[in-house]
């Protein structure tokens, strides 16, 4: 495991475990406020997102978890690569692609690119009870680019700190579709829980999941849109009734800012993100709700993810678009998001510098 297991070991203030769940390597990083659980050899995927003090998981899981994957034999391959069959739940990267599979440069990329499928290596760089700072890494397969990401947290702080650099190794300039895929359940999410933004602008394809709440083909300011039977208006940041049965995929463009926060003012909770637009312009909102019928759902999740993404939905479009990212050989790309988990019912009108809310 490394050198802390020969340390004295400290159960107080912030500190950071080592162990093997169901197969995997991971690493918790915790203080008296929240716990944090990442996969390092899936992706270094957050697989808990844990409020202590009122004992609320913010991150959905899927139905099968976190698989040990020593023994499984998938029975036929797919066209859009293994993704959903390994996926936990959570939050993971999307890169050097996004939901959609696609082509480009001769490479074939599934559902989400590679990262979140990858094992990662990690150091850690600080534990101490005042602070921790865990920096995981890994390196793409079907596109040279090297991956890092520094997870930080600080005293009794509910504000994880993430910091990420991607790194071009290859021998000529590269695209790439980067993004954040943060998925949430219950008992965060559940009917009434709200959807704070900042002004954006909200629009739905020409396309439709079956059992769409949104008609298709429009786009109107957040949060309300036009409903897909009856014409009524939709207030999207608030979640529906359990029996919804409803799938929905709606895109905000222009946003005001970079964050979002999720609350629940039943249970007096809530989780906000803070990121740069100007590497994540846009953001994907998924909300399965009892519907999605058929594989690979069959009408089970309740989830609401919130995407911060270059664009969507696939590397292939974005490069077409002149909406991914691009690094020349040798050059860096370097970013960071805050993560807060938080104790109340606000109405959020903004998300500042260290989890600060108005």
């Amino acid at each position: 495991m490394g050198p802390l297991a020969f340390d004295q070991e400290r159960n107080f203030g912030c500190r950071i475990r080592e162990f093997v769940y169901r197969g995997h390597r991971c690493v918790s990083m915790e203080n008296a406020r929240v716990r944090l659980v990442i996969a390092a050899d899936k992706g270094a995927d957050i697989i808990e997102c844990l409020y202590k003090p009122l004992d609320v998981e913010c991150l959905w899981r899927s139905r099968h978890g976190l698989r040990p994957d020593e023994h499984l034999r998938f029975s036929s391959p797919l066209a859009g690569g293994h993704f959903r069959e390994y996926f936990p739940g959570g939050w993971y990267e999307m890169l050097p692609n996004g939901p959609q599979p696609c082509t480009h440069r001769g490479a074939e990329y599934g559902h989400h690119g590679e990262a979140t499928l990858l094992p990662w290596d990690y150091r850690i760089e600080r534990d101490d009870a005042d602070g921790i700072r865990v920096v995981f890494r890994t390196r793409l397969v079907r596109l040279p680019l090297l991956v890092e990401r520094a997870m930080s947290l600080q005293g009794d702080s509910g504000t994880i700190r993430i910091d990420e650099r991607v790194t071009s190794e290859a021998g000529q300039r590269i695209e790439f579709l980067w993004g954040h895929h943060p998925t949430f359940g219950w008992p965060l999410v559940e009917p009434g829980t709200r959807i704070h933004l900042p002004a954006c602008t909200a629009s739905v394809g020409a396309a439709v999941p079956a059992g769409a709440r949104v008609a298709a083909a429009q786009r109107k300011a957040w949060p309300r849109l036009e409903a897909a039977a009856g014409g009524a208006e939709l207030d999207l940041s608030v979640m529906p009734d359990d029996g919804a049965g409803s799938h929905d995929f709606i895109r905000l463009d222009a946003l005001a800012g970079g964050w979002f926060a999720i609350v629940n003012p039943m249970r007096r909770v809530g989780f906000a993100l803070r990121w740069d637009t100007a590497v994540f312009p846009m953001l994907g909102m998924w909300q399965v709700w009892g519907g999605a019928p058929d594989y690979p759902w069959y009408g089970t999740p309740h989830l609401l993810a919130l995407e911060p993404a270059c664009d969507l939905p696939s590397l292939a479009a974005a490069s077409e678009r002149g909406t991914a990212l691009a690094l020349d050989a040798g050059q860096s790309l370097e970013t960071t998001l805050e993560a807060t988990v938080f104790e109340g019912a606000p109405e959020v009108s903004w998300v500042g510098p260290g989890g600060e809310l108005h």
